[in-house]
């Protein structure tokens, strides 16, 4: 991560929605931006400017939460842009330049 001061924490999956580093920033602190398990089998990943998390896994475990009715989960390609306005399902946001 070019540029990103990075920690790294280990621990139960049950604490990765656990938020640290409060400042005047971010008064409520952040959530990891990336984690995995001690095997690696797979990996999620939140960048802090954008909206989308990805997951890399197996095509089981992919599949399982594309089809979790309780997710808002859409496959994704390593061509697909990511963008503020590259949401196809969500209402799109102001445009960050103000336009």
């Amino acid at each position: 991560m070019p540029s990103r001061a990075m920690a790294l924490f280990s621990g139960s999956i049950d604490l990765a929605d656990t938020q640290f580093g409060a400042d005047k920033q971010f008064p409520g602190g952040m959530s990891a931006h990336l984690w995995w398990p001690g095997d690696h089998a797979w990996c999620v990943a939140t960048d802090i400017d954008l909206m989308t998390t990805y997951l890399g896994a197996s095509p089981e475990c992919v599949d399982t939460v594309l089809t979790d009715d309780a997710l808002e989960a859409l496959p994704a390609t390593p061509d697909q842009r990511i963008t503020w306005d590259s949401d196809t399902i969500n209402p799109l946001p102001s445009s960050p330049s103000g336009l």
